[in-house]
């Protein structure tokens, strides 16, 4: 999934009053797009307007009695990513490319007093880091605006799938820090701002907070205005594995390769950080783990029942922090039962205790014959009906209670544990 950056370069002047420095330089990613404003509000009779790239014009817009005249001339490279504003004469290069960077000239022609020629530097910074954000339902993230302490001036907007009224607000000067629920109070109790860089907080996501998120960064002690845009997709569950005793695990930070500056830091139950004790020759409760230095990925081997429980990640990017967390169970081997006739069997999946969020189905075949969660329970008699006053369910740990066992009742029963 592609994310688009719009970045919107403004000189603003008035006819006969220009504003100091005919000079503005900006980075952009790949595959984003920019926007150079002329500073026009509306284009007069006998004003032009050209723009020039690496010598050459590439568009050009006009007005006389007749109306306007307007023109995009740009070469292969171009090709269909030019777009002149018929009213301003601003210019916007879509999904702009690495060849693009260069300077863009401004030249502006009017009986009533014309400015100086402005020259836009560009810098396409090739793509690294795309600002597409895939989270589960439950996690955290945090957008980063990549603000440094020295840009506090900012006043920063955010949006939520092309709003128009923002969902947060950061202005120092004025003293606002707000956050609001959107209209239809999606975002209620879910939203931070950080104070210091204006980044955005959203925690315990779920489906509804999927799409298009955009920061208006407007430095007051520069001439443009930043348009950062991410594209955020939440799936349905936290990651929840089931695991027999001594295999091995891995959880997946889902990072392809991390880059430089980023930060992975692995969390288990209540305790604090985990991996710089990985390879503590002390802490001989985790020799058998191991980090991947090129994702982040955290695998347990052989792994013992202590290990059972919740692990949480923190990945730290320059464009966001994600919080995700993971939910291992450890479950026994296929064991076999016999049993006389009229017996009754108790089938043990060792949970120590159901969570909230946790749902256990009992499958005898492929029939469910019984479901669990901390809310409730549901047993069933089968299609058949074998089961009918027979089924029991221990409410604390999930397991399965078979009275008066008859010969219709042997085969493979299974037990899914899962968290929703």
């Amino acid at each position: 999934m592609k994310s688009s950056l719009t970045v919107v370069l403004f000189w603003l002047f008035t006819i006969g009053v220009f504003v100091d420095g005919n000079e503005e330089s900006v980075s952009v990613t790949e595959g984003d797009s920019v926007t150079l404003k002329s500073g026009v509000t509306e284009i007069q009779t006998d004003d032009e307007i050209e723009w020039w790239f690496s010598e050459r014009q590439i568009a050009k817009i006009s007005r006389d009695d007749g109306g306007i005249s307007l023109s995009v001339k740009p070469d292969g490279s171009f090709k269909d990513r030019l777009q002149l504003d018929s009213q301003t004469g601003d210019l916007k290069i879509s999904n702009i490319r690495t060849t693009d960077s260069g300077e863009y000239k401004l030249q502006i022609s009017s009986p009533r007093g014309s400015p100086p020629e402005m020259t836009f530097t560009v810098k396409v910074v090739p793509v690294d880091d795309v600002k597409s954000v895939s989270v589960l339902e439950g996690d955290s993230v945090t957008l980063q605006t990549s603000l440094t302490h020295k840009q506090r001036d900012a006043v920063i907007q955010w949006r939520f799938d092309h709003q128009k009224s923002p969902v947060a607000e950061i202005n120092r000067t004025a003293g606002i820090f707000n956050t609001y629920d959107g209209a239809d109070g999606r975002f209620r109790d879910r939203l931070q701002l950080d104070h210091q860089t204006g980044s955005l907080i959203i925690k315990n996501m779920r489906n509804t907070h999927s799409g298009l998120y955009e920061a208006d960064i407007i430095r007051t002690s520069s001439k443009h205005t930043i348009h950062k845009t991410f594209n955020v997709t939440v799936s349905d569950d936290v990651q929840s594995v089931s695991v027999l005793e001594g295999d091995s695990v891995t959880l997946h930070t889902d990072l392809t390769k991390i880059q430089t500056d980023d930060q992975i830091v692995w969390k288990f139950g209540d305790q604090g950080k985990l991996f710089p004790r990985l390879n503590d020759p002390v802490n001989k409760k985790w020799t058998n783990t191991d980090l991947n230095l090129q994702t982040g990925d955290l695998t347990i081997r052989n792994i013992r029942r202590y290990q059972h429980g919740d692990y949480k990640v923190e990945i730290n990017t320059r464009t966001m922090i994600l919080h995700r967390k993971y939910r291992i169970t450890i479950i026994d081997a296929v064991k076999s039962v016999f049993l006389e006739e009229g017996e009754t069997v108790t089938l043990q999946i060792n949970v120590i205790d159901i969570q909230k969020d946790d749902l256990i189905l009992w499958m005898f075949g492929d029939i469910v014959i019984a479901e669990i969660s901390k809310a409730a329970k549901q047993l069933y008699n089968g299609p058949d009906g074998r089961f009918r006053d027979r089924l029991k369910l221990d409410h604390q740990t999930g397991s399965l209670i078979i009275t008066n066992t008859r010969t219709e009742h042997t085969g493979l029963y299974e037990v899914k544990i899962s968290s929703r």
